[in-house]
C-alpha cells in the first residue's frame, strides 16, 4: 500500500506542470516581434514631435531610419512558431513520477549488503590490536635512546597520537609526551605542527 501512496505523491508533485498545456494566447515569431516593435517606435516619435521633445529634422531622420527597418523585418521570411511542446511535457509529466517510483520497487535498485555487527566489531578489534602494538613498540623504542634527542621528539610524538588514537582523545599521558615533543622539536619538524594542534585541542577541551 505504500507504494501507492509513494506514486500518488510523485503525479501530485508533478501536477503542476499541466498548467503549461495552457494554449498561449499569442505566439509570435521574429518578424512579427520585429513589426511591432518598429511601429510603437514610429508612434513613439510621433508623441515626441507633437511634444516638442525632437526637432522636425531629428523626427524625419529617427521616421526614415525606422522605416527602413520596418521594410526590411516585413521582407523577412521566418518560419511561424507554434510554440507547442505538449507532448514532450505529457510525457515527461507522465515518466518521471513513475521512473523515480520505480527506484523504490523491491529489487530495482542493486545495492551492497550491510555488513554484520560481527564483522564490524572483528574489524574494530583488529585495528585495536594493532594499534596496540604499535603503541608498545614505539614505547620500548623510546626506552632506548635519549629522551631529549631529536629522534626521541618524532616517537614522543607518535606515540602521543597513537594514545590520542587509542582513547578517541588527548590523555595526560599523550599530553605530556605532546609537550616533551614540542621541546625538543627543531623548527622545521615535520611533527612540530602535529604538537601544537593536539596541545591546543587538550587545553581547549579541558577549559
Amino acid at each position: 500500500m505504500i507504494y501507492v501512496y509513494m506514486l500518488a505523491v510523485a503525479l501530485l508533485l508533478t501536477a503542476p506542470l499541466a498548467l503549461a498545456l495552457r494554449k498561449p494566447k499569442t505566439v509570435q515569431n521574429r518578424r512579427e516581434a520585429a513589426l511591432t516593435l518598429h511601429r510603437a517606435q514610429l508612434v513613439e516619435l510621433t508623441r515626441d514631435i507633437e511634444d516638442g521633445r525632437i526637432g522636425t529634422p531629428e523626427y524625419a531622420a529617427a521616421k526614415l531610419e525606422v522605416e527602413r527597418r520596418l521594410l526590411a523585418a516585413d521582407a523577412s521570411a521566418t518560419p511561424a512558431l507554434n510554440g507547442d511542446a505538449r507532448l514532450l511535457l505529457i510525457v515527461t509529466m507522465i515518466a518521471l513520477p513513475i521512473a523515480a517510483f520505480a527506484l523504490y520497487l523491491p529489487g530495482s535498485t542493486p545495492g551492497a549488503p550491510s555488513a554484520p555487527h560481527a564483522q564490524w566489531v572483528a574489524q574494530q578489534a583488529a585495528r585495536n590490536a594493532q594499534l596496540g602494538q604499535f603503541i608498545n613498540m614505539l614505547s620500548a623504542h623510546l626506552a632506548t635512546i635519549d629522551p631529549n634527542s631529536v629522534n626521541a621528539s618524532q616517537g614522543q610524538a607518535y606515540l602521543a597520537e597513537a594514545l590520542a588514537e587509542q582513547a578517541g582523545t588527548v590523555t595526560p599521558q599523550a599530553l605530556a609526551l605532546f609537550q616533551q615533543s614540542l621541546a625538543h622539536a627543531p623548527a622545521d619538524a615535520s611533527w612540530r605542527g602535529l604538537d601544537i594542534q593536539r596541545i591546543a585541542d587538550a587545553q581547549a577541551a579541558a577549559q
